[in-house]
């Protein structure tokens, strides 16, 4: 979704990374086994559908969960300037990550770029960060429902 619909929507010249989005909201919000696991699979179908190194948003997207775990430990994360602060600063963690692996390990500079092309991508998922809590928050609620009543279906029988 993150790679053809906001793109389109955003004419190619933002692409909006949800999934990171969602990698916060997981290490807020889940369990470890669940959101490490959610989080894995997320980093390694970006790995596969970039073509980048297999592994390296594998690391990332764990490192990033297992952090907001910790954070969320010790900070209430509910608070949309608190997410959006917080996204902004995963968001340019993972950017320079990812253009000093570029830079080191494939010879290519990148970071010339910087202002142009990934400092909008990361202001822009950054400030749709807190709807997306909101919408990933009330999907879960309607995932939770629907198991509630397949369990009292099945305590019925």
């Amino acid at each position: 979704m993150q790679t053809t619909v906001f793109e389109l929507l955003f004419l190619h010249r933002v692409s909006v990374e949800i999934s990171l989005v969602l990698v916060i909201y997981a290490g807020f919000h889940m369990d470890v086994l669940k959101g490490g696991l959610l989080s894995f699979a997320l980093g390694f179908f970006l790995d596969t559908i970039t073509g980048s190194t297999i592994g390296l948003y594998v690391i990332l997207y764990l490192s990033i969960f297992f952090i907001s775990v910790l954070v969320s430990l010790r900070v209430y994360a509910e608070r949309a300037l608190f997410i959006l602060s917080y996204v902004l600063v995963c968001a340019l963690f993972e950017c320079c990550v990812v253009l000093m692996f570029f830079k080191h390990f494939q010879d290519l500079d990148l970071f010339h770029k910087f202002y142009t092309l990934f400092l909008p991508q990361i202001l822009v998922v950054s400030l749709i960060s807190p709807a997306c809590f909101n919408s990933f928050r009330r999907f879960g609620d309607i995932l939770n429902v629907a198991v509630e009543r397949s369990d009292k279906r099945a305590r019925n029988r």
